[in-house]
């Protein structure tokens, strides 16, 4: 074999590598959520009125309260997906391309502009970002889950959204956002 075919298979071989490790580490961590939640909120028959939307972007991810960077890989909130976003009297609906998240509105904290959210930053908070708590077998755990619209002159009216979950007591936590920071 030449140099060449070697420095190819060397390569080729070290993308394989790479590939798995990422693989491992995605398994791990969805391993190690396993306690934030059983089950996702189904979402009820009757949601109720339409408050906003339907609002259409992408979906950014979800985090842990508190840490931009914290993604969780539990389906369906791990990956990026194309969705729309609802605003019912009852919560919020998040149709993405394979699922459908249900946020209660007991369960939602509020709703507000971030930079930063599940390893994505984008410029003068570009992000929309529901806070909602989920229960498990580790008890109750903060989100934060990010959603990008295509239409961001309407998040002044989705920000003034409130939940009625009681606001988080976190204040041993880094900050959710590089907006908050300033």
């Amino acid at each position: 074999m030449t140099q060449d075919t070697w420095t190819v298979v060397v390569v080729v071989v070290v993308f394989l590598a790479l590939v798995g490790l990422m693989a491992l580490g995605w398994r791990n961590r969805k391993r190690s959520q396993a306690g934030l939640f059983d089950t996702l909120p189904a979402v009820p028959t009757e949601p109720g009125d339409i408050v906003l939307g339907p609002l259409t972007g992408v979906y950014i991810g979800s985090t842990r309260a508190g840490d931009w960077q914290a993604r969780i890989a539990r389906e369906p909130l791990g990956h990026r997906s194309a969705g729309t976003f609802t605003a019912y009297t009852s919560g919020l609906r998040l149709d993405l391309a394979d699922a459908t998240v249900w946020i209660p509105r007991a369960d939602l904290v509020d709703v507000r502009r971030a930079s930063a959210l599940a390893n994505k930053t984008v410029p003068g908070g570009g992000i929309l970002v529901a806070r909602w708590q989920v229960h498990g077998p580790d008890g109750r755990t903060l989100l934060d889950s990010g959603f990008r619209a295509d239409d961001k002159d309407t998040y002044p009216r989705w920000e003034a959204l409130r939940g009625d979950a009681s606001p988080p007591d976190l204040p041993d936590t880094p900050d959710s956002s590089t907006e908050e920071k300033q």
